[in-house]
């Protein structure tokens, strides 16, 4: 969506197009979002037209409501439906049946004739897909595409967030046989190049089932080491065109959730053919890096290669052989190499460390359910020298077979992340000065300049604060036909190459250096078709990621649930006028209302980024621990509410809850929603950058 060249102090005028997204807050009202820099204006029920929540619309300002200061608009047109298939409930009517989506921004109900019903039953949670958009005076009409199933089903609430983000989940017959065809195929050597003489081996968490990366390590006679990264040959299986092909395509990546793994690829090939299981023959696409003392590639082979892992490691083996040599007898004629490995990825973290990488060590956490899909356990998860030995090593790799493909002016896939919004880091650099930290910025932000400030941080004791900060004013990486450079990593050309079985621009990747290794030339076609890759493989992660979020979020809240009216220890992770955020140590994050702060008199003041009492003293910072009890777990809207302090009782946190709700007695409903809709806005976009499965996204 183009942004609009309006001054924000200057305001609407009537009669002004603007264009936006059209976000329900309420069966009878919604709002246009345009960007962070413009206000949002309101639309009335009767001034929607056919728009439902996520539409891209087109509105008419019409004038400026006098009492509330806000903007009111007239939907024109929809530019584009979001929803083509919606999540609800279906109820069985005399000659008809309606679906009440489950998200209630979606506005109103939908129809569903009496033959397009597929057997539901009254209470059945249901796929529905739109067959005609709403009007004034009639309902949407859809047909029901699935039955998910009814209250009480195992897995039933996990699966409503899969179907709401549109994630496939079933692959076609077409697609199962083609993957049990090429599976079937003989795995024989041919002209590659052959490692199964060299005692490669695999580490990966202890769950993990598809294997798609290996490493051997070795000190050359010149002191330099030679890192070997070898990498499922999924390109060789998966053609493309093929019915793989598509599929993969449609999927993007693996999606990862608490209770299941949705892969691209059929498991016949996901944990079959193409994973590099121990003690097997596999066919790899390998790079073989030859490393100074700088921590610098000066040599490399790149081609199809077959191996036979020698070993299945755990990361948290590997670190205990490392750090506390303690280990299994079968894992001591490895030691060696693990602590050649070992010693390159501390040299390879320097050298990123020196040319200006970010790094940002957020605690991250792993939910575990029962057999019944209840949640039993927040575990944390620590990034230890086993898991920065793979990452650096897949960096590398990533780094040397961009720099690879684009020698050859190519049109390739690049990961790319763009420098931060420099508005949002001069806030940053605001906050910095009222510690008394002065730093000036160039006219371009560079990776060095971020990792200044973070340094500075650390030195001054605010590095908690300022890595939050400087954290959300960093855009989302993403993929590209244009190499604009990777600006966390401090790389001017990344790909993602190391992970195919599990995402989709990695399998491309590697078409890509076998056409290269081939000398084909390229056909003009394939820009057309790469950027449309590159496109749908970032709207794919995008969704994974959004999936990944709220599933976790549903099961920490329903974990969390049963603790209503316990006192927390709590860290301080966010400021906004409607509130402070506030993490506990298992990770759980939930807000406290600006109305139990002060009496209700409390405010956020964003020019030091504090939240402050009436007479203008903070009484909170970013960082700041603070007692809180745990007030409500809304497990339907993934929330967790807290107030400030400990409670004697459940009775007690009833009746301050209660208070709550009637001091805001009859305050605008608009207010109110639209403060739960931008908190969770905020939450979302604050999200914490973690792993994905096996990888950080980077």
């Amino acid at each position: 969506m183009a942004k609009r060249v309006i001054d924000r102090m200057q305001g609407y005028s009537p009669g002004q197009m603007v264009t936006g997204v059209y976000k329900g807050y309420a069966t009878n009202f919604g709002f246009l979002i345009t960007d962070d820099k413009h206000e949002d204006i309101y639309i009335g029920k009767e001034r929607r037209g056919n728009a439902m929540h996520n539409d891209t619309v087109q509105v008419e300002v019409l004038e400026r409501k006098s009492q509330a200061g806000k903007y009111e608009g007239q939907v024109v047109r929809v530019v584009t439906h979001a929803n083509e298939t919606v999540v609800g409930t279906f109820e069985l009517q005399k000659n008809f049946a309606v679906v009440t989506p489950d998200d209630e921004r979606m506005g109103a109900d939908i129809y569903i004739p009496a033959d397009q019903m597929q057997d539901a039953k009254s209470g059945a949670k249901v796929l529905v897909r739109i067959t005609k958009w709403p009007e004034a005076k009639r309902m949407a009409e859809g047909i029901i595409e699935e039955v998910l199933g009814y209250e009480g089903d195992k897995g039933l609430d996990i699966s409503l967030i899969i179907a709401s983000h549109h994630i496939p989940k079933i692959f076609p017959k077409e697609v199962l046989d083609e993957a049990e065809q090429v599976a079937k195929i003989p795995i024989t050597p041919g002209d590659r190049m052959d490692f199964r003489d060299q005692p490669i081996i695999t580490i990966d968490g202890a769950d993990a089932k598809d294997f798609d990366d290996a490493v051997y390590c070795r000190t050359l006679d010149n002191g330099n080491r030679e890192l070997g990264v070898h990498i499922a040959d999924v390109s060789w299986y998966v053609k493309r065109g093929s019915e793989l092909d598509k599929e993969a395509f449609r999927r993007g990546t693996s999606v990862y959730l608490a209770d299941r793994v949705i892969p691209m690829l059929p498991e016949v090939l996901s944990n079959g053919v193409c994973s590099l299981n121990e003690g097997v023959d596999r066919y790899t696409m390998s790079v073989v890096m030859e490393v100074n003392k700088a921590g610098e590639v000066v040599n490399s082979k790149i081609g199809p290669g077959i191996i036979k892992s020698a070993r299945r490691c755990t990361y948290a083996e590997v670190r205990k052989a490392l750090l506390e040599d303690i280990y299994p007898d079968n894992l001591k004629p490895h030691l060696t190499m693990l602590k050649t490995w070992q010693e390159l990825a501390e040299r390879l973290i320097r050298m990123r460390t020196e040319r200006g990488a970010l790094s940002f060590d957020f605690p991250e956490f792993k939910i575990l359910l029962d057999e019944e899909g209840k949640p039993i356990q927040i575990a944390k998860r620590d990034r230890t020298i086993a898991e920065k030995m793979v990452e650096e090593a897949m960096l590398l790799a990533n780094e040397t077979i961009a720099q690879f493909i684009s020698k050859e002016n190519r049109v390739a896939i690049f990961r790319v992340h763009q420098s931060p919004d420099k508005e949002k880091l001069q806030m940053v650099l605001n906050l910095l000065q009222v510690w008394g930290v002065q730093i000036e910025l160039g006219a371009e932000v560079e990776p060095k300049d971020v990792q200044k400030m973070l340094a500075v941080a650390e030195e001054h004791g605010i590095q908690p604060i300022i890595e939050t900060m400087t954290l959300r004013s960093l855009p989302q990486a993403y993929y590209d036909i244009v190499n604009w450079g990777h600006f966390g990593l401090a790389s001017e050309c990344y790909t993602h190459f190391t992970s195919p079985i599990r995402r989709y621009p990695d399998l491309v990747v590697h078409r890509l250096v076998r056409e290269v290794l081939a000398g084909k030339s390229q056909p003009a076609r394939d820009k057309q078709w790469l950027g449309r890759a590159a496109e749908q493989s970032s709207m794919a992660e995008r969704r994974a990621v959004e999936a990944e979020r709220e599933t976790n979020d549903l099961k920490r809240t329903e974990y969390m649930a049963p603790f209503v009216g316990e006192a927390f220890d709590a860290t301080v992770t966010g400021l906004a006028n409607f509130g402070i955020f506030v993490a506990l140590d298992n990770g759980a994050e939930g807000l406290v209302h600006t109305d139990v702060i002060d009496n209700g008199q409390g405010h956020f003041e964003e020019r030091d980024y504090t939240f402050k009492d009436h007479g203008g003293q903070t009484i909170f910072q970013l960082g700041d621990t603070v007692r809180v009890t745990l007030a409500k777990a809304d497990i339907e809207h993934r929330t967790l509410d807290f107030l400030l302090g400990e409670f004697n009782s459940l009775e007690e946190v009833a009746q301050a809850s209660a208070a709550i709700r009637s001091r805001n007695k009859g305050k605008s409903k608009t207010k109110a929603a639209k403060k739960l809709a931008k908190a969770k806005r905020l939450k979302n976009k604050n999200g914490k950058r973690g792993k994905r499965g096996k990888r950080r996204r980077r």
